[in-house]
C-alpha cells in the first residue's frame, strides 16, 4: 500500500502563491507555513503540551489547534488526517482506509492500548480469479472501479471519536471544509504528481475542475479549489459518519466505481465495520514497544528486534567500525521477518494466524530464527522461510503522529494506495482507492512487489495484508517516548523498524531518527541503499560507500537508491527536558512537526 506520511530548509518557492481570496478566513490562521518550509517553518519543533507530526505544516498546525482547543490526541489525530485527504487526496483520503494505534488514559488513571483496523474489504462480489482472468499483465487491479475495495476511513473516525474524543465531531472537520472550500496553495509534493502521466486530470470533468480548470494542469503556487468534497465533509460533519456510507454520498461511490467497472455496491458500504482490538506488544532493551496485529505488520516489525536483540554492538553509532555488522544482522533479521509475514493473512479467513503471531515473539522461536543468521554471509530468500526453524506450524499510505498534555498517543496510516488510487472519483469529489491491489491473485505480483500468497487471496468480505506497522514506545518506567511508522508501501516495515532502531538502539532523537538514511530489503533477492542526494529541496545523505562494499563481500545484491524513492516516516520523542520533538519526515519537503 502507499499510504500517506508517516522535509527541511531550502525550497525555492518558483511559484510564487496567489493573494489570498478576502473569504478565505480559517486558511490564514492555518497557512503561516503551508507546508513550504520557508523561513520560520521548521521541520521539527518542541513543546511541552503536545504535539502533531504529518507530512503537511497546515495539517500538524490543524492537529496542534485541536489540541490547544482541548481535544485529545484523537481528536488532533483526526482533524489533521482530514486535512491530509484534503491537500494529499493523491495518496490519501476518506476514500480509504488504514491502520492506527492508540494510548489512552482509563477511568482509573492508568493507560490503555488498541489499535484500530479499518483497512478496506474486499467487495461481496469479488472472487480469487477476479484478476487473474484478465492475464499476467492486467491492470484491473490497480486502474478502474474493479480496483476499488470499500472504504474505511470514515468508520474509523467515529470509533475513535466515540471511543476517546473530547471535541465535538462537527469541529474537528471545520478546518479541512475551509481549506477544500476556498483553497490551497500546490505544494511541492502535489505537483511532481500533476502530470500528463495521469491523463483522466485533464480529461475527466470532475477531476479537471479542481486540477486543471482552465485546460491545463495547476503547477506549484497556484491554488486547488475542492469545493465538492467540502460539501461531503460539511454533509458528514452535521449528519455524521452514517453519511459516508448511506444516501447521496454512499450512492455516488458506487456509481462511479460501476462506471468503470466496479463491483462495489450499496450493501457493500452499509455492511462496513471497523475492528477494535488488543495491541502486540513486546519487552525491548529495558522499553516496552506496542504495535499492530495482522493483517498489518507490525508483529513482523517487533519479531525483527527481538531476533536482533540477542547480538552484541546493537547501538553502533555510524562512525564506529562495528556499523558494518550490526547493520548486516539487522538487515537479515528483517528478512526473516519478511519471512514470518508470508503466514500472516486476515484473521478473520485464515486459521490461527493470532496464535502464529504470539508464537513469532515467544523466546524459543525468536532463538531459532536468530541462529539462522551468519556473521560473514547472507544467503538466498527461500533460506528464511520459517518452514526452515518453526518448531511446529499450524494451519499467516501517509503515517501521521499526535500526542497530548495527558500522555494520550495516536499513531496512524491512512492511505487510497498508489498514487490518485484507483483513478476513480466520485461526483462529491472523492478519490476512490486501488487496495484491491494488496491482494494476493494467483500467479502474478502486485504493484510492490509481493508474489502470490494463497494466504492473501482474495474472499469476499476479506481485508488484504499491509506492511502499516505503526508504533507506540514506552520507557521502563510506563511513560509514553516515542511514536512512529511510516508510509511507503512494502518500504513502510523496514522505515519502522530503523526508526525504533535508530531511537531506541543509537540514542537518536525524532529529528536524528527520521533523517536517518535508509535500508531496505523484502526478501526480492536484492537489498537497497540509499545513496547521497542533494537534489531536492532538503538534500540527503546516503549510506557510506565502505558499509556498502561490505554487504557486498557478504553476498548480498546491492541497488542503490535515493532517499526520496523511499518511505516517508514521522516521530514524536521525548526530550530529556520533558517537552515532546515532533519531526517530519525531510523525504516529504510539505512536512512540519508542530508542537506546543
Amino acid at each position: 500500500m502507499l499510504p500517506l506520511v508517516l522535509a527541511p530548509l531550502l525550497l525555492a518557492l518558483a511559484h510564487a502563491a496567489p493573494v489570498e481570496p478576502a473569504t478565505h478566513t480559517l486558511n490564514k490562521r492555518w497557512n503561516t507555513c503551508s507546508g513550504y518550509n520557508v523561513a520560520g517553518c521548521p521541520f521539527a519543533s518542541a513543546g511541552e503540551h503536545g504535539a502533531v507530526a504529518t507530512e503537511i505544516g497546515t495539517c500538524s498546525a490543524i492537529g496542534v489547534q485541536a489540541l490547544k482547543d482541548g481535544g485529545s490526541a484523537a481528536d488532533a489525530i483526526i482533524a489533521a488526517s482530514l486535512c491530509v485527504g484534503v491537500i494529499s487526496n493523491w495518496h490519501s483520503g476518506i476514500g480509504g482506509g488504514g491502520f492506527l494505534i492508540n494510548r489512552f488514559t482509563n477511568k482509573d488513571g492508568s493507560k490503555g492500548y488498541e489499535q484500530i483496523d479499518f483497512r478496506e474489504t474486499a467487495p461481496a462480489g469479488s472472487n480469487e480469479t477476479m484478476y487473474s482472468q484478465y492475464g499476467v499483465n492486467q491492470t484491473k487491479s490497480t486502474k478502474g472501479g474493479l480496483a476499488v475495495g470499500v472504504p474505511g476511513e470514515i468508520r474509523a473516525w467515529e470509533a475513535l471519536h466515540k471511543r476517546h474524543g473530547k471535541l465535538p465531531w462537527k469541529r474537528l472537520f471545520e478546518p479541512s471544509i475551509d481549506i477544500a472550500r476556498h483553497g490551497f496553495p500546490v505544494n511541492y509534493d502535489l505537483a511532481t504528481v500533476l502530470t500528463p502521466a495521469y491523463p483522466f486530470l485533464t480529461s475527466d470533468p470532475i477531476w479537471a475542475e479542481q486540477f486543471a480548470p482552465n485546460g491545463t494542469l495547476l503547477k506549484q503556487g497556484d491554488y486547488v479549489y475542492r469545493h465538492r468534497l467540502a460539501d461531503a465533509l460539511t454533509i458528514i460533519a452535521k449528519k455524521g459518519p452514517d453519511a459516508f456510507y448511506h444516501g447521496r454520498i454512499a450512492k455516488n461511490i458506487v456509481k462511479a466505481a460501476q462506471a468503470q467497472g466496479g463491483i462495489i455496491t450499496l450493501k457493500d458500504l452499509a455492511g462496513y465495520k471497523v475492528n477494535v482490538k488488543n495491541t502486540s506488544v513486546v519487552e525491548y532493551r529495558g522499553k516496552r514497544i506496542y504495535s499492530t496485529t495482522a493483517p498489518s505488520s507490525g508483529v513482523v516489525v517487533l519479531s525483527t528486534l527481538k531476533i536482533f536483540e540477542g547480538f552484541p554492538d546493537g547501538g553502533a553509532a555510524d562512525d564506529s567500525p562495528a556499523i558494518n555488522l550490526t547493520t548486516h544482522y539487522l538487515v537479515e533479521a528483517d528478512k526473516l521477518g519478511y519471512g514470518q509475514r508470508a503466514t500472516l493473512g486476515d484473521p478473520a479467513f485464515t486459521a490461527n494466524v493470532t496464535a502464529l503471531e504470539a508464537s513469532y515473539l515467544t523466546e524459543p522461536v525468536i532463538k531459532a530464527a536468530r541462529a539462522r543468521i551468519h556473521a560473514n554471509t547472507t544467503f538466498p530468500p527461500p533460506y528464511y522461510n520459517p518452514d526452515n526453524y518453526f518448531p511446529s506450524r499450524e494451519g499467516g499510505t501517509s503515517h501521521l503522529a499526535a500526542v497530548d498534555k495527558d500522555g494520550n498517543a495516536v499513531s496512524l496510516t491512512t492511505t487510497v494506495n498508489l498514487i490518485w488510487g484507483s483513478g476513480v472519483i466520485t461526483e462529491d469529489g472523492i478519490v476512490l482507492n486501488n487496495e484491491m491491489d494488496d491482494f494476493s491473485s494467483p500467479g502474478q505480483v502486485n504493484a510492490f512487489g509481493f508474489p502470490a500468497n494463497p494466504i492473501n487471496f482474495i474472499k469476499p468480505g476479506k481485508r488484504p495484508q499491509s506492511s502499516i506497522a505503526s508504533s507506540l514506545v514506552e520507557d521502563e518506567h510506563g511513560n509514553l517516548v516515542f511514536v512512529t511508522g511510516s508510509a511507503g508501501g512494502s518500504r513502510i516495515i523496514t522505515a519502522t523498524l530503523q526508526q525504533l532502531h535508530n531511537y531506541v538502539d543509537k540514542g537518536l532523537n525524532a529529528t536524528g531518527s527520521t533523517y536517518h538514511p535508509r535500508w531496505h530489503d523484502q526478501l526480492s533477492g536484492k537489498t537497497f541503499f540509499d545513496y547521497d542526494d542533494p537534489s531536492r529541496p532538503i538534500p540527503l545523505k546516503g549510506y557510506d560507500n565502505g558499509t556498502v562494499a561490505y554487504f557486498t563481500s557478504l553476498g548480498y545484491n546491492i541497488t542503490y537508491q535515493s532517499p526520496f524513492g523511499s518511505s516517508t516516516s514521522h516521530a514524536i520523542s521525548k526530550l530529556p527536558n520533558g517537552q515532546w520533538l515532533a519531526a517530519a519526515d525531510p523525504r516529504r519537503p510539505t512536512g512540519w512537526g508542530q508542537a506546543y
